[in-house]
């Protein structure tokens, strides 16, 4: 691969955006690697928790400018675009329903896309120079990569709209206090940090977060009554794993449990 990069220590596995020059843009090189390597995590058991991340000054500048422009001066716009984002709002509904945790380690920009990708996943470690936009507008282009839903659905009708409308910069204390980010630490602990994270993530019950995650998904669309019904099947589900008997019973010998995710 040459967009991506990907590490493992033991059950977390890392990716790491490496066209540092760009900015690690998210164009359809760097969307076709990202999905092939979801696809081969999600089916090794080995690996529990995955880490996102960028590499150089950017996690993500989101799109390539400079493709955009030769698609516009080849008469070619909406059809390159729409190829694009048949493969970005794949990985967007993918991260959703993946069934790891999946954190975003946010060591730079995050602009556009590249923040849509952040917020995508189910929690953001960030620098202190980690720096967040919504740039779309100064495109004339709506938040893309499911920024219309994830902006309206974790945010105020008031906040999402002004992200989105004037394309600011958000510094990830401001972020933090919108509950978008997790926590936030100096660029020389930023690594040490998410792995923190996903070591606890990785040594919890896998299945059970899974489960949680598509009822998660699930609520936004499903009635009560249907919705109800599903949490109650998944939850018999649940009762049958082996991490269910390994939490039970270290809960009454008053031990941590040891999660296996199965």
């Amino acid at each position: 691969m040459e967009k991506i990069e990907v590490s493992k220590k033991e059950k977390i596995a890392i990716i790491k955006l490496i066209d540092a020059e760009h900015l690690n843009p998210l164009n359809n090189e760097t969307a076709k690697e990202l999905t092939e390597s979801l696809e081969s995590l999600k089916d090794d058991a080995n690996i529990r928790c995955v880490i996102i991340t960028g590499s150089g000054r950017a996690f993500s500048a989101g799109g390539d400018i400079k493709g955009f422009k030769s698609s516009i001066e080849a008469g070619t716009s909406g059809k390159e675009m729409d190829d694009l984002l048949k493969k970005l709002y794949s990985i967007a509904l993918t991260l959703r329903l993946y069934p790891k945790p999946v954190i975003a380690s946010v060591n730079g920009w995050a602009v556009g896309a590249g923040m849509n990708l952040a917020l995508s996943c189910d929690f953001i470690i960030a620098s202190e120079k980690a720096r967040f936009r919504q740039s779309f507008a100064k495109l004339g282009l709506i938040p893309g990569f499911a920024g219309t839903i994830l902006l309206s659905r974790q945010l105020t009708w008031q906040q999402a709209t002004e992200m989105s409308f004037f394309g600011d910069t958000y510094s990830a204390d401001e972020l933090a206090k919108l509950g978008l980010v997790n926590e936030i630490t100096s660029p020389e602990k930023l690594d040490e940090v998410t792995l923190q994270w996903a070591q606890r993530l990785a040594n919890g019950p896998t299945l059970a977060y899974a489960r949680t995650k598509k009822l998660f998904f699930d609520a936004l669309s499903t009635p009560l009554k249907e919705h109800l019904e599903n949490e109650r099947q998944m939850q018999i589900k649940s009762a049958e794993t082996e991490d269910y008997k390994r939490g039970v019973f270290a809960l009454i010998d008053k031990k941590e449990p040891e999660f296996i995710g199965r």
